[in-house]
């Protein structure tokens, strides 16, 4: 009896021994349809993370019908991940920009006064042969960041452009008469100095909004000449203020390098003249030293400025694609 006791013992603890092991190597493997990692510890004990439960993630609803998504169009909202390079506590930017723009200009230099002659508001390009594509204008600026929030700035554009041109209807410049046909010489010089203030509005990781005041002072010359009439000179000075605001925005950023998005507007007013300044651009900036960066800015430009003061009119605009390059430091 104890003998048979002893044998069924014996069968029972191999039949315990098999199931154990058979129950260990099977829950060794995980199940990939339950989605659970087992794992087994040095008595054979099979440890089963316990599964979590499922996290619904549920959008608010705005109280004002219709305005729920409106914050998707704010771009301060966008590309958050990106880094945008700024100038820093008195460092310089120094750049220079090629305006290849088409000239487009009015002008009358009419003389209070001057009885029974009238003179003709002389186009540009039907009188003068001034009007153009594509011409190469350029602009050298100097940027100085005198406090965290706030900047000087400097540019200078020279403008030199002349023209032999027969036109095709007879006009009266200074009180000199220029017929159809004949040949005139005409030349037009500009000097544009702009100077003024930034105030940063707005300073995020990739983005920047800034405000500006500028004193734009521009000094034209236009001389019209030809055949047996002597040279009319006509020299128009004006004294501006201008208002505007830029906007910078990073895109991305590439192995060290940003490609950001630019866009600046800005009238001009006073002295009997007005004036709108307005461009957008895409800047790729490539860091050189810690702290220091050069840039490469493409865009276009749109420049209109018109002095009417009865009867004197001096009215142009400039506008086309522009290259830019500078240096931060």
């Amino acid at each position: 009896m104890l003998r048979k006791s002893a044998i069924w013992l014996i069968i029972m603890t191999i039949l315990a021994s098999t199931f154990v092991a058979a129950a260990g190597a099977q829950s060794s493997s995980p199940d990939a349809s339950a989605g659970v990692s087992p794992a087994a510890d040095s008595q054979g004990i099979s440890k089963i993370k316990p599964s979590s439960s499922q996290v619904l993630k549920v959008r608010p609803y705005s109280s004002i019908a219709g305005f729920g998504g409106i914050s998707q169009f704010n771009p301060m909202s966008w590309w958050q991940q990106c880094a945008l390079p700024t100038p820093g506590h008195k460092q310089f930017v120094m750049g220079a920009k090629v305006l290849f723009a088409r000239v487009h200009g009015e002008v009358r230099r009419g003389v209070r006064g001057a009885g029974t002659t009238v003179d003709t508001l002389v186009d540009f390009d039907d009188h003068l042969g001034l009007g153009r594509r594509g011409t190469p204008l350029w602009t050298f600026s100097a940027h100085y960041q005198i406090q965290p929030r706030w900047a000087l700035r400097y540019s200078l554009t020279p403008i030199s452009l002349e023209a032999t041109h027969e036109p095709r209807t007879a006009f009266t410049f200074g009180g000199t008469s220029f017929t159809a046909g004949g040949m005139v010489n005409s030349k037009w010089q500009r000097y544009e100095h702009r100077a003024g203030l930034v105030f940063d509005l707005s300073r995020t990781q990739n983005s920047l909004t800034s405000v500006f005041a500028d004193w734009l002072y521009v000094q034209d010359k236009l001389t019209v000449g030809g055949g047996t009439a002597g040279a009319v000179t006509f020299n128009d000075d004006k004294s501006m203020a201008m208002l505007g605001l830029e906007f910078t925005k990073c895109l991305k950023n590439y192995r060290g390098n940003t490609l950001a998005l630019g866009a600046k507007g800005g009238v001009a007013f006073l002295a009997d003249a007005i004036g709108y300044d307005a461009e957008a651009s895409l800047n790729y900036l490539i860091p050189v030293k810690q702290g220091r960066f050069g840039f490469l800015k493409g865009g276009y430009r749109y420049s209109y400025l018109k002095k009417e003061r009865a009867p004197e009119v001096f009215s142009t605009t400039l506008d086309g694609a522009f290259l830019e390059v500078g240096f931060l430091f």
